[in-house]
């Protein structure tokens, strides 16, 4: 059996399993890493520092022999000198060499190390191996699983049946273990655990108000705490025991902090600005605190709206998209209609996966919905300072 482990991105899955398994034990590959020049094995082989190739050498020759005879009846090996009536005896011998290379089967020699070592091969994000040669991986996945190969697949839900997809042949040979993002009061364990580690008991309301911004984020939840700790100055255990609670304007000092440590600046302005402009100039709508904006600026304006959600459906479930945009345009009868909106979104999604092609930021499907991949952009534009100001008036 292949092992699955599904869920969101920045949600721990990796971790888990290498508190499972146990880090050293782990030979981890990304499936953005396989590329048409670059097998799954090769990958493995590197990693492992295993060769891909044998040498075989034969060598032949002869020692060297042979003796001077000396007149009174004895002998002196070949090197000696002497004036007197030599007779010498000699073998002459060349030696050489012949050497043959072998290619090794990457595949075979990769899943035997593997064995061989108890390694389990980690494959992250299947989906991001191209699709011309994701049915072949999937094979090879197969073959090595029935070898014997220890195999972990990690995937985001909404493309948690990509490898049975390359290969049906996998179905009932995959075992899904399913991941959800972060419930708010597991989020909040990590605050109390951490804070009680140095001898600070953060206020509920504190910690309840740091979980909800970190999208489900086990990752993001630990450097708003940080910066917590920073901000009071906390930088070993303290002697006593003390609680502290932060106002409303510390929290959001805090956030902002959090937020300058993100990269996501590039690809954030990417995405505001959309691709460019062709021909007649985009249509612009009135907007909360932004005056006009284009569907682009619309769309982001419309996710960075609270509560952070990281899947949105287009007009049902009690968030959605929909009733978002409604919210921040400011006049009802002249907004983007939901064929502006999904256009601006298959855009950004392309442009997403262009400029940051290891680490999927967004994705739109008429069947699923919007899904924001990285928990980090989602923070990142909720407390962009373009995008606050609009949050701020809709609360």
């Amino acid at each position: 059996m292949i092992a699955q482990i599904v869920g969101p991105s920045k949600s721990g899955k990796t971790r888990a399993v290498e508190n499972c398994v146990g880090s050293e034990n782990l030979v981890l590959v990304a499936g953005s890493q396989i590329a048409e020049d670059v097998s799954l094995w090769e990958i493995v082989l590197r990693t492992l520092r295993a060769p891909t190739s044998e040498e075989t050498g034969l060598t032949e020759g002869e020692t060297l022999g042979g003796e001077f005879k000396v007149a009174g009846g004895f002998t002196i090996p070949m090197m000696a000198k002497a004036e007197s009536e030599v007779s010498a005896s000699r073998e002459r011998s060349k030696e050489f060499a012949r050497a043959a290379t072998y290619e090794s089967d990457p595949f075979q020699v990769a899943t035997d190390q593997l064995k061989a070592l108890k390694k389990v091969l980690f494959l992250d994000d299947f989906h991001t191996i191209p699709v011309a040669m994701q049915p072949m991986v999937a094979a090879q996945l197969k073959a090595a699983a029935q070898v014997g190969v220890k195999i972990c697949l990690a995937e985001v839900p909404h493309h948690s049946d990509s490898t049975i997809s390359a290969l049906p042949d996998l179905t009932a040979r995959v075992s899904k273990i399913e991941f959800q993002y972060w419930a708010i009061n597991d989020l909040i364990a990590i605050g109390t655990e951490g804070f009680r580690k140095l001898g600070v008991t953060i206020s509920p309301a504190t910690l309840n108000a740091l979980a909800l911004e970190s999208a489900g984020s086990p990752q993001l939840m630990q450097l708003i705490c940080l910066n917590v700790a920073e901000f009071l100055s906390i930088e070993e255990k303290v002697e006593s025991l003390v609680t502290l609670q932060l106002d409303i304007s510390q929290i959001r000092q805090v956030l902002i902090t959090t937020h300058a440590a993100i990269d996501r600046d590039k690809i954030f302005g990417i995405l505001d600005t959309g691709p460019d402009e062709r021909g007649s100039p985009r249509n612009r709508y009135p907007v909360v605190e932004l005056g006009r904006c284009d569907n682009y600026e619309i769309t982001l304006a419309a996710i960075s709206l609270s509560p952070p959600r990281a899947t949105l459906a287009w007009g049902s479930g009690l968030y959605n998209l929909y009733d978002r945009i409604d919210k921040i345009c400011l006049d009802s009868s002249n907004k983007p209609a939901k064929g502006q909106i999904t256009r601006a979104l298959e855009q950004m999604q392309s442009l997403a996966e262009r400029h940051m092609p290891r680490q999927p930021i967004i994705e739109w499907s008429d069947a699923t919905g919007l899904h924001i991949l990285d928990p980090y952009f989602l923070f990142y534009l909720r407390w962009s300072e373009k995008y606050e100001p609009v949050r701020s008036k809709i609360m």
